[in-house]
């Protein structure tokens, strides 16, 4: 939306222009009513002054120069003294036809792909980004910015409207997707990258440490389950197991071949195949969904825990040293300072940039030659006419005044030619 400051702007720059064209107008209406007057005067007194000849020749031709030219300049935009004179009302009359021409013209010269892209070459964009991102106060309005949305977004499964238009619309086209075959290829992507092995090494990781410190749980409740051996027999097998254990999950960290680091490559494979290809995986998955989309809707719990996050981000984002805004602000500076220090990173998000401009350009122009041309033709053609008058009418009046001064230049050399012409009497 526009604010009030622009639009007073706005309406000051278009008096602005109001009032110079007012003025132009009426200098040239100026020079035709004196040159008028000089033609009367001149007229009126050649016989007691024969040199006013002179005179006159130069007023006639600058009044018939300045009429005509007042015709010329107010045909572009209406009909001459309100007269059906044919090829008058130029622009308001082909308004149609100067959107159409003009949205091809953009469409054509300007909107072109090597135009677009050799200007955006001149700057380098990404520098330019994030050195603005790296400013601490752009980086705090940034961060305010993008933290402002997230208590909407917590609080959105709550709205009724947002709500109906999810259970009529989002969610029954959800369990219409097969979304058990884009889950097996983004999990063969991730077994691709060898990120499966990854989340092994730290779930092995994670495996050690836990039974190290959870060995007195395991004891108490391996004792519990055996209550006629002895204590220390349990603390023994327990111990024994653990180490063995234990053992086992260093050497499938130590070793890249284990054979059990084989039977999990093995076991994905075979997860990712069935989720293509078996029905039972897809309604299992659609079954998953459709929890998952119950619970988040309607889980009380989870409302709650919605509704508490939005709460307390809010309460964050009113403090003057809100924790989350200068988190994500000292997040957003350490990116683009790190960003414009490295020149391969800055030609990477130059080439992604210039590419989309590139696509952009051959996807929208054509849209953008069409707005052009509805806009023009939803405009009534009276305000056309206003309107470019409005922004070249000022220089047109020059055309006015020159064909006043040029005209009288002219009416007198004219002048001249008769009295010395070897035909002259």
């Amino acid at each position: 939306m526009i604010s009030q400051a622009d639009a007073l702007t706005s309406a000051a720059r278009t008096m602005r222009k109001r009032l110079q064209l007012a003025r132009m107008q009426s200098l040239a209406t100026a020079l035709l009513c004196i040159a008028l007057g000089v033609l009367f005067l001149s007229a009126r007194y050649e016989s007691i002054w024969p040199w006013l000849r002179w005179v006159r020749a130069f007023a006639e031709a600058s009044a018939i120069g300045a009429i005509a030219d007042w015709y010329a300049v107010v045909a572009l935009f209406r009909r001459p003294l309100g007269l059906p004179i044919p090829h008058t009302a130029i622009i308001p009359a082909n308004k149609d036809n100067i959107g159409r021409s003009l949205g091809e013209f953009v469409a054509q010269y300007l909107l072109t792909p090597e135009n677009v892209v050799a200007k955006l070459e001149r700057y380098d964009s990404a520098r330019q980004v994030a050195a603005w991102a790296a400013t601490p106060a752009n980086a705090s309005r940034l961060a305010a910015l993008c933290m402002s949305a997230v208590p909407a977004i917590l609080r959105a499964p709550d709205d009724a409207d947002v709500r109906r238009l999810f259970r009529l619309h989002v969610a029954p086209r959800l369990l219409e997707l097969n979304m058990a075959r884009p889950l097996s290829q983004a999990l063969e992507a991730l077994i691709d990258a060898g990120l499966h092995r990854t989340a092994l090494e730290a779930a092995l990781k994670f495996l050690d440490g836990w039974l190290v410190a959870n060995e007195a749980l395991i004891r108490s409740k391996f004792s519990q389950a055996s209550k006629y051996t002895p204590a220390p027999l349990d603390a023994y097998i327990v111990r024994k197991f653990l180490q063995g254990f234990r053992s086992l999950v260093h050497e499938i960290a130590a070793d890249p071949e284990h054979a059990v680091r084989g039977e999990v490559d093995a076991a994905l494979r075979e997860l990712v195949a069935e989720l293509e290809q078996s029905p039972r995986y897809r309604e299992m998955v659609q079954g998953w969904l459709r929890d998952l989309l119950e619970k988040w809707a309607r889980d009380e719990d989870i409302q709650q825990l919605r509704e508490t996050l939005a709460a307390r981000v809010e309460a964050d984002l009113l403090q003057e040293d809100s924790v989350l805004r200068q988190s994500v602000a000292a997040l957003i500076i350490a990116v683009a300072e790190g960003a414009a220090r490295d020149r391969a990173i800055l030609d990477r998000i130059n080439g992604a940039w210039l590419r989309f401009a590139r696509s952009a350009t051959l996807q929208f122009r054509g849209q953008i030659a069409t707005l052009i041309a509805e806009v023009l033709r939803s405009w009534d053609a009276e305000e056309v006419g206003r309107k470019v008058q409005l922004e070249i009418g000022k220089d047109l009046q020059f055309i006015r005044i020159n064909g006043a001064l040029v005209g009288g230049v002219v009416g007198v050399a004219l002048h001249a030619c008769t009295l010395f012409a070897p035909f002259a009497p």
